[in-house]
């Protein structure tokens, strides 16, 4: 008896060791599935607005290609990941990462960065919006936190199997079929819009009803990430991760592999022609330059050719592409410039109406050449019209085009409400830019569904005479700091932003934009985005998460004269981290790269956390030898 005994004993290790390795493999599933196949998911779905969105959009329904079913994807690989840890928890494994005080700073900033996403949905006025996200978008708070999830999981199942392979073989499958789909929209011959492609990604019912356009103008790669500056994103992130692995990996496969991917990933970044990307690199390139600084030094020969090598490339793909691929860095340096430059531009000068009273009983336009349009309304509710000569005109009970000063007005009666409501579409040049309705006798400015929007010039900080600054980003930036200091605590809700702006400021839209009806419905800034929409607190909690992330990868890796395999992972994560970051000062979080972001997180905190384990045992047995 105590023979059996004795022998089933090594029989149990061995049958639970072999359960355990293959846990480990399953327990990257869901990663695969983030990094390498969720992104390339594209197909058509025609999502009903809720009443609370209606009034924003145009239509009763949103067409979403790029966000709704990657979204779906994403929350049944989070229902993976909490059952994975579950059975994992249930084999009665244990975890030390939960207990190491160093991981305390992780874990908390996380926890305070969900806490108040979650408050800001609970106070949110916009609810619906806040929980299932905007049309096209999808980042409401279930969104959020599985992004916190999904960091989370890549950290603690890369602890357990930290093998890079699970992670860069997925990146390289993704970053190679986007390079196939992004030639061909390169070079303004896209995929998607042709009779072959439109069968995977519309509907059959869909497709009779006419032609798909999707294309942006030639030279400009969004791949499936919905739009040209997010690639700029996925680009920021990928160029420097395959850099660094080509560079210091040792195996020859891998370098090849990921000498290609370092090409393929920059033709992705200078074929989008995103700026934002362009900065996120050019970030990553410096913070490149200082990790590896005696390295590079050591190598000085080696690294002078690779510089001219990749100058080389660069170049030659821009002559390939007739311009197209560097076309936008001379915008670029401009904006730069001009963010140093003073300027004493007043917007009002600038724009064809110069000004708007909006009164209860009537509303006066000041144009650009001093002349002024009032419109008043007589006894029976009828719009009178007075010039700034005198002349004074009455509308007409019917609809009709009106010339009142020269100004071309579309005047249209409709049923609001239960009564006969006029509206007045003022043009400026070709198209109407301002609406103006009378309600029960009082005038408001209407959107293109008749529904009353506030009039106002909204309160701003900096940016003065540089609103056109970065497509608008300046204008966007200078009326979102506001918002950011009207909820430091507390947020509007995830993705409510467009909700929360002040899309009334017709006059400095008009200036912008080059029209008043453009509605703002991101930040363009991931920074103003976290704090806006989740509040100052997470916005700081985000900031403290990454800022401890950055600071221990500087410590670990900066200024080393070598690098173990593992090291030059944990480099290679943190400097794609960094161009994701930088490329953030410009860009928003979407449901299509920031999943990748979050995922690669966790797997450079695990990355981290093994080094430094490593390097304080390194540390420790020499401590031992030389006493």
């Amino acid at each position: 008896m105590a023979k059996k005994q004795k022998n089933s004993a090594p029989a149990k290790a061995a049958g639970k060791s072999a359960k355990q390795l293959k846990l480990g493999a399953a327990l990257m599933i869901p990663l695969i599935l983030v990094l390498g196949i969720i992104p390339l998911v594209v197909h058509m779905q025609l999502v009903p607005l809720s009443a609370e969105v209606q009034p924003f959009w145009k239509e009763n329904y949103a067409t979403d290609f790029f966000s709704y079913y990657k979204s779906k994807l994403l929350i049944l690989t989070a229902i993976y990941m909490v059952c994975a840890f579950a059975y994992y928890k249930s084999q009665g494994l244990k975890d030390t990462i939960f207990k190491d005080k160093s991981m305390y700073i992780y874990f908390g900033t996380t926890a305070v960065f969900a806490l108040f996403a979650i408050l800001s949905t609970l106070f949110a006025q916009y609810k619906s919006v806040a929980i299932w996200g905007a049309p096209e978008r999808c980042e409401g708070i279930g969104m959020i936190l599985i992004y916190v999830l999904i960091m989370l999981y890549a950290l603690w199942a890369y602890l357990h199997k930290p093998e890079f392979r699970y992670i860069l073989l997925p990146l390289g499958i993704l970053t190679t079929l986007t390079t196939f789909l992004g030639v061909f929209q390169f070079f303004g011959h896209d995929l998607f819009t042709t009779e072959f492609g439109q069968v995977f990604i519309i509907p059959a019912v869909y497709r009779a009803q006419g032609t798909l356009q999707l294309l942006f103008e030639r030279g400009k790669i969004y791949g499936t990430m919905y739009h040209y500056n997010y690639m700029g994103s996925f680009g920021a992130m990928m160029v420097p991760l395959f850099l660094v692995l080509a560079l210091f990996l040792k195996d020859r496969k891998a370098k090849l592999f990921c000498g290609i991917m370092t090409v393929l990933s920059l033709f992705l970044l200078l074929g989008s022609t995103s700026r934002a990307g362009i900065i996120g690199l050019a970030l990553a390139t410096v913070c490149f330059i200082i990790f590896f600084a005696k390295k590079l030094a050591q190598h000085a020969k080696y690294t002078i050719v690779c510089v001219a090598s990749l100058l080389v490339l660069v170049l030659g793909v821009n002559i390939v592409t007739d311009g197209l691929a560097l076309a936008r860095i001379p915008s670029l340096l401009n904006d730069m410039k001009a963010i140093v430059s003073s300027s004493d531009v007043d917007y009002h000068d600038e724009i064809p109406i110069r000004n708007i009273d909006l009164q209860a009983d009537s509303t006066k336009f000041t144009f650009r050449d001093g002349s002024s349009l009032e419109i008043q309304k007589n006894a029976q509710g009828i719009p009178v019209f007075i010039t700034s000569d005198g002349k004074t005109m009455v509308a007409p009970a019917e609809n009709a085009t009106v010339y009142p000063g020269n100004q071309k007005l579309e005047l249209q009666y409709a049923e609001k409400n239960g009564a006969k409501t006029p509206f007045l579409g003022l043009y400026v040049g070709k198209n109407i830019e301002f609406i103006l309705g009378l309600f029960d006798d009082e005038f408001s400015f209407v959107d293109s569904r008749m529904n009353r929007i506030e009039y106002l010039e909204a309160p701003y900080i900096g940016f003065e005479g540089k609103e056109r600054l970065g497509s608008a980003r300046g204008y966007i930036w200078s009326r979102s700091l506001p918002m950011l200091f009207d909820h430091l605590i507390i947020g509007t809700g995830p993705d409510t932003y467009f909700a929360e702006f002040p899309q009334g400021d017709y006059l400095a839209k008009l200036y912008s934009y080059g029209t008043a009806q453009m509605l703002v419905d991101k930040p363009h800034n991931l920074y103003l985005q976290i704090g806006i929409q989740q509040g100052g607190i997470a916005l700081l909690a985000f900031l403290a998460m990454m800022g401890a992330y950055l600071v221990e990868s500087f410590r670990l890796y900066a200024l080393r004269k070598d690098y173990t395999a593992q090291e030059a992972v944990g480099a290679a994560l943190a400097l794609a981290i960094i161009g994701y970051l930088g490329a953030g000062f410009f860009n928003d979080s979407i449901v299509a790269v920031a999943p990748i972001f979050w995922a690669l997180l966790g797997v450079g905190i695990a990355c981290n956390y093994l080094n430094r384990k490593q390097r304080n045992a390194e540390f420790s047995t020499m401590k031992n030898e030389i006493v």
